[in-house]
């Protein structure tokens, strides 16, 4: 169920941004888009974003973060671009090898392939865009997943979206839906208030 004040939460003031981690989609939504008929608002739950028609959910994004200092990392918490990046490369590496394992453990006939991280801004913050998607033995993928990771040097924020095929209760309930709202997203994330 959306926020009541989705117009608040579409058109916030421009030029800030929230440093707060446990800020939700209404305090960091800056620029909006969504396909045609379609509308984007914060979600009750404040992690979740709810892209809409009608009223009706077709999928949502959920947020997330967490301090650096929860991570463990050599040589201490990464402070310049170049190390920033270097953490954010070792994130998406890690996080798709995890995924890559829990999955394989669950059906090992599934394939495994992924995105390579792809530079791209969340907010003001050096960010990447990853995905993976597994397939089954005849080419159908079963699960795709799209997300943006980010760090300030203090917080690690990440932002996920996908589609689980069969899964109405998934994140998206279809792959032609996920597909449309994907460049929307993209907008989303490089105006995010960070």
């Amino acid at each position: 169920m959306p926020i009541t004040d989705a117009a608040a939460a579409a058109n916030p003031p421009s030029n800030s941004t929230i440093d707060d981690p446990s800020a939700s989609w209404a305090d960091l939504l800056g620029t909006t888009s969504a396909p045609e008929g379609w509308q984007v608002v914060s979600c009750e739950n404040p992690m979740l974003l709810c892209v809409e028609v009608d009223g009706e959910i077709l999928g949502t994004v959920e947020r997330f973060s967490y301090p650096l200092s929860e991570v463990n990392l050599q040589g201490g918490a990464p402070t310049t671009l170049e190390a920033q990046r270097q953490f954010l490369d070792a994130w998406v590496a890690d996080h798709q090898a995890t995924i890559q394992r829990d999955r394989a453990g669950t059906d090992p006939t599934l394939r495994f392939t992924h995105d390579l991280p792809a530079p791209f801004p969340v907010g003001s913050l050096l960010g990447l865009r990853y995905g993976y998607a597994l397939s089954d033995a005849e080419g159908v993928v079963r699960e795709r997943t799209v997300g943006y990771v980010a760090t300030d040097g203090e917080q690690v924020y990440v932002f996920t979206t996908g589609v689980i095929t069969g899964d109405p209760t998934g994140p998206f309930g279809s792959e032609s839906d996920l597909s449309a709202f994907e460049p929307h997203l993209a907008t989303i994330i490089e105006g995010l208030r960070l």
